[in-house]
Order: structure tokens, then sequence, then C-alpha cells
């Protein structure tokens, strides 16, 4: 390989990377600009997604919650159908961090039932 095709080689190279990082950050920028004016990534600013189960391979039952009320909704890839209106609303599950210190805890407390 002379020193003209290694050349080029390493400026395709960067060529590339340089590509990359730029796609990176214009899309960074563009999802914050669209967040700013839309609300939110999804758009939605009234509909909200509780709880999802999918039963088949296209198919699934979805629980929404829209102005308060939430629904059961059963979905495919041919049609979309109100099964439901709860009677009372599923709450929420806040999913639980798993800290450090929750972590150091209980590796401790298993190493020491080892000894």
């Amino acid at each position: 390989m002379s020193s003209g095709d290694t050349f080029s080689v390493v400026l395709a190279l960067f060529g590339t990377i340089g590509v990359i990082i730029l796609t990176y950050y214009g899309s960074r920028w563009y999802a914050t600009r669209f967040a700013k004016t839309h609300g939110s990534l999804t758009g939605a600013k009234h509909i909200k997604v509780v709880d999802r189960l999918i039963v088949g391979k296209t198919g699934s039952i979805v629980i929404i919650e829209v102005a308060g009320i939430q629904y059961m909704v059963g979905v495919s890839e041919q049609n979309i159908q109100i099964l439901t209106q709860l009677e009372e609303p599923i709450p929420e599950e806040k999913k639980q961090e798993i800290s450090k210190e929750s972590f150091l805890s209980v590796f401790k407390s298993f190493t020491q039932k080892e000894k």
C-alpha cells in the first residue's frame, strides 16, 4: 500500500467518524427542539399508557388513561377496540430504583450468611 492509499483510508475513516458525530448531535438538538414545541417526545399530552399485556404475535391488551378515566383497549395490526371502561382505576406502579447503598447492604448480608 502506498502512502497515498493510506492517506485515503485515514481520511475516509475520519470522515465517517465526523458524520456519525454530527448525526448524533443533530438528532439530540432536533429531539430537544421537538420536545419544547410539542410537550413531549411522544406527542401525547393527555393520554397515558398504564399497563400493557402482549397476548399474541400481533395482539395486546392495553390499559390507557384519558382525563383520569382508564380504559381497557384491545390492539392488533388490523384493529383497535375499547373493551371496557374500568370502574376503579389501576394505580400506576412506580419503578423502584436500586441504589448503590441498598445493593451493598444486600451484598454484605449475603456474604455474611456464607461465613
